[in-house]
């Protein structure tokens, strides 16, 4: 994977037994687990419950209340990842010597996704969760979805805008949610590629992953730039 995804910024606390958030973070990434695998509603609290290891029961009532505030808790874990990563990146767009580009906003905004497939307790899982937000969980999902990315997706139209001045803002806003949506399920259903109409892909293989990031930001950029 390209090494300019890999973020300084200081990853996600590991719980500790001694912690007293411990039991929170287990719900929140067994439910992140199951929910991204099985889907947002088709796996039951108590199963959660005892996937991590609580010893109470009612932990995740205690803790979150019901699953609306538990999905909600997970999708603000993953943006305590996500959000500062890509806005970083894209506040230092302004700070190079060279101008940026369209592929630049691109590489920015969803770059630390792609990098999310190798953090540690995060993966593939994490972002099938956020990918299923939309499509999988009504309009609560949606909402939150949008609160999710609100902050980097308006970041990332200041920078498209100032880089398409003849090109109107609510086309970008349009644009950027299919580019969104495109990185969500284009990362979740890469394996398709193995068994496509058009039989294995070579870029499914293994040893093809660099090839595969250009290629992606290739579509991302021409359906971004029209």
């Amino acid at each position: 994977m390209n090494s300019v995804l890999v973020s300084a910024v200081t990853d996600l606390p590991a719980p500790s037994a001694t912690d007293p958030q411990a039991t929170r973070t287990r719900l929140i990434e067994e439910a992140l687990q199951l929910m991204a695998r099985e889907g947002m509603n088709a796996v039951s609290l108590r199963r959660i419950v005892i996937a991590a290891g609580a010893q109470n029961p009612s932990a995740l009532h205690y803790h979150f209340g019901g699953r609306d505030e538990l999905v909600a808790a997970i999708a603000s874990y993953l943006q305590q990842w996500l959000e500062p990563r890509a806005c970083a990146r894209l506040h230092a767009l302004e700070g190079q010597a060279q101008p940026y580009t369209v592929r630049d906003v691109v590489e920015a905004a969803f770059g630390p996704v792609i990098a999310m497939l190798s953090a540690p307790a995060l993966g593939r899982d994490a972002v099938n969760f956020i990918g299923r937000l939309g499509w999988d969980y009504g309009e609560k999902g949606q909402e939150i979805s949008a609160a999710l990315h609100r902050r980097t997706l308006e970041l990332t139209l200041a920078r498209l805008q100032a880089l398409m001045p003849a090109v109107g803002r609510e086309t970008i806003q349009f644009r950027l949610l299919l580019t969104m949506n495109a990185v969500y399920y284009g990362i979740s259903y890469r394996s398709y590629m193995r068994r496509s109409p058009f039989g294995a892909m070579d870029l499914s293989m293994p040893g093809s992953e660099a090839r595969e990031h250009e290629e992606f930001l290739d579509y991302l950029v021409a359906g971004l730039s029209g």
